[in-house]
């Protein structure tokens, strides 16, 4: 097993190297929002996303790509998930992962145009399962393991004790 261990902070993504990047997953009136972009390097529907600068603050980075791609006000911005993904080339991405409740729908510009699902539609964008996408949108509880009914106790008289 390796640990990670981060060297001097570097202009891109390095073949075999590690970043932190930020997400946002906008949501307006409980629907998801994702954006079609048409840069040539990224072209297709994506996330707001970012990678995190040197030692910046994760919920600022957030906050600014609701302003830079989203371009309304947020009503709230929650954490709601931190994911480790494989990059192509042996590297390593962590994924955090933020909510943030728009105040109005998203707005587009010449690269990044929204797309506003359906209610309860959702597909896979990026890196991400439309299952996850879902339980960030409705707020769902992350799967945990299952939990085991409390054991009762020895009765003393007064009934079952849990």
């Amino acid at each position: 097993m390796r640990s990670a261990f981060f060297g001097e902070p570097a202009a891109r993504v390095v073949p075999g190297g590690t970043h932190i990047t930020v997400y946002l997953v906008p949501v307006h009136d409980g629907r998801l929002t994702v954006f079609d972009v048409a840069a040539r390097e990224a072209r297709g529907r994506w996330l707001p996303w970012d990678v995190l600068d040197w030692s910046a603050n994760p919920y600022e980075c957030a906050s600014a790509l609701a302003d830079h791609w989203c371009d309304v006000s947020l009503a709230d911005l929650a954490l709601v998930d931190v994911m480790s993904l494989r990059v192509e080339g042996g590297g390593w991405e962590l994924a955090i992962i933020f909510r943030g409740e728009l105040m109005e729908p998203a707005r587009g510009d010449d690269a990044r145009v929204p797309f506003t699902f359906p209610a309860g539609q959702y597909d896979a964008i990026g890196p991400f399962d439309p299952v996850d996408l879902e339980r960030w949108v409705t707020r769902a509880p992350a799967p945990g393991p299952p939990q085991r009914p409390p054991q009762a106790k020895a009765n003393d008289g007064r009934g079952l004790l849990f």
